[in-house]
């Protein structure tokens, strides 16, 4: 559990928000001509935001069709006689195989979710197929759903 305060959040900080989630490369005069907050208050509040790490970073959300990579999954492992050395050899190669483009320690029956991005179905098995052969000794289980089309993605400033 994070042991970090809880920062509050009141509704200016909550437009700010929704403008950068809707364009993170939006300028302050811009930001601020559309809230109708001033400028200072906007670099202040972007600031604290920051340094509270609410703002964790900036980033663009890339389509993985547009770019090549139309097959794009949810991968979820159930591992066994997991030992903390053997854990850190499975995440450091997942956190260095290109494809693997998300990595999720989770609760309940699966112990790790990942997404993975290939070119085609062939080009996906062989990583499945690898990340299988490389870890056999501890992989339980496994189980793919890929994304198939996307119906929301919000962000967690809504629920502020």
């Amino acid at each position: 559990m994070n042991d970090q305060k809880n920062i509050k959040l009141d509704s200016k900080d909550k437009k700010i928000l929704e403008i950068l989630d809707q364009n993170a490369r939006m300028s302050i005069a811009k930001i601020s001509k559309k809230t109708g907050i001033q400028r200072d208050s906007i670099m202040y509040r972007l600031k604290r935001m920051e340094s509270s790490r609410i703002i964790a970073f900036y980033h663009a959300r890339v389509d993985p069709v547009q770019i090549g990579y139309p097959v794009y999954s949810f991968v979820n492992f159930t591992l066994y006689n997991l030992d903390k050395e053997e854990e850190h050899k499975f995440l450091s190669y997942l956190k260095t195989t290109k494809n693997v483009t998300y990595i999720a320690k989770t609760t309940g029956k699966w112990d790790f979710t990942l997404s993975i991005a290939a070119k085609n179905l062939k080009h996906f098995d062989e990583i499945i197929t690898q990340i299988r052969y490389k870890f056999s000794k501890i992989i339980k289980e496994y189980e793919v759903a890929s994304i198939v089309e996307e119906y929301k993605f919000d962000s967690v400033y809504e629920l502020v």
